[in-house]
């Protein structure tokens, strides 16, 4: 297994898929509508990706110690991911993730159990330098920020990488349209965001509202501040960025649209192993689009590309608007 280069830190959990047939024209056909079972969880989902780009990684969290944690476990392993800083609970779930996919490609997302989740229950002082090793960047998305003490672990973590040197990026993940936005959330992801030097989030439903402005434009410059590269990823509309006082836009790559679920996880991948070859921010942002595009076109969070399936996207048009 690869000496870890990334560490990522947050949720895994197991996703039950499910396509609704088109019923646009007679009757539906029900062949493709059978449940399936993908792993899941959006750190686990943007360790899966990198593995599959060839660079080391760590996932780093907590699972049940149930059936589907044990197959979350087996799942990372089989992909290629160190599991090494998982640890098994005795007194929460794993977390299953209904995902029922429209026949356009977009979703309604369920998450059982809504609260208490085994992923929240990974603690402070299992975070130690230890755990970064041969690392340069830390990875982390926001849905471990809603409650303790996972947020706190979140956080120190975060802290800790930014000490040791490593670069740290956070996928915001809000779900305003399940959890909302409290006063204490809204200070953790705001704190979570001054430990990080990459922001990843969703432009109109998570950038805009974290930022509290009526443009994208101006959402990107002020979490940017000067001090970190914040990318808005708009799907087929492309990607604004703002990365130290320089704002740009990066054209999406053209595809078919059969499943958007991870999507974003997808795009994380992409940018963070185009970013440890010193690309740049504007073509590792085309490599994110690239891994999101080859992505959209499979069914679940996992459908996720190899180098080459990125490679050959990136020579393939881009979205002209």
């Amino acid at each position: 297994m690869t000496q870890p280069q990334v560490v990522v830190l947050g949720d895994a959990n197991v996703d039950m898929v499910i396509r609704l047939p088109d019923r646009s024209s007679g009757t539906p056909d029900l062949a493709h509508s059978i449940p399936q079972l993908h792993g899941g969880g959006s750190a686990a989902n943007a360790a899966v990706a990198l593995a599959r780009l060839g660079v080391g990684a760590m996932f780093v969290g907590t699972v049940g110690d149930d059936g589907y944690g044990r197959w979350v476990l087996e799942n990372l392993g089989r992909e290629g991911v160190d599991t090494h800083g998982v640890s098994l609970v005795h007194d929460a779930f794993t977390p299953m993730v209904m995902a029922v996919i429209e026949p356009n490609g977009e979703r309604l997302v369920l998450v059982w159990p809504q609260e208490g989740g085994a992923h929240f229950h990974l603690r402070k002082d299992s975070i130690n330098r230890s755990l970064f090793g041969t690392a340069t960047w830390l990875h982390t998305t926001g849905m471990c920020l809603r409650a303790s003490p996972a947020r706190e672990a979140m956080l120190h973590a975060m802290e800790l990488a930014r000490q040791e040197g490593l670069r740290v990026s956070l996928d915001l993940n809000l779900r305003l349209e399940s959890w909302g936005l409290d006063d204490t959330t809204r200070r953790s992801f705001e704190r979570a965001i001054e430990r990080c030097d990459v922001l990843f989030g969703n432009a109109e439903e998570e950038i805009i509202p974290i930022a509290g402005e009526d443009s994208v434009e101006a959402a990107i410059i002020k979490l940017s501040e000067e001090e970190r590269t914040v990318v808005a990823r708009g799907g087929e509309c492309g990607a604004w960025v703002a990365t130290y006082g320089e704002t740009f836009h990066v054209p999406a790559f053209q595809t078919e649209v059969i499943d958007t679920l991870g999507a974003g996880d997808a795009f994380d991948g992409g940018f963070i192993a185009a970013s440890l070859e010193d690309v740049g921010v504007r073509e590792a942002t085309r490599w994110g689009h690239a891994a999101a595009a080859y992505k959209i076109g499979q069914v679940g969070a996992r459908g996720l590309p190899s180098r080459d399936d990125v490679e050959h996207i990136l020579h393939k048009p881009q979205i002209v608007d």
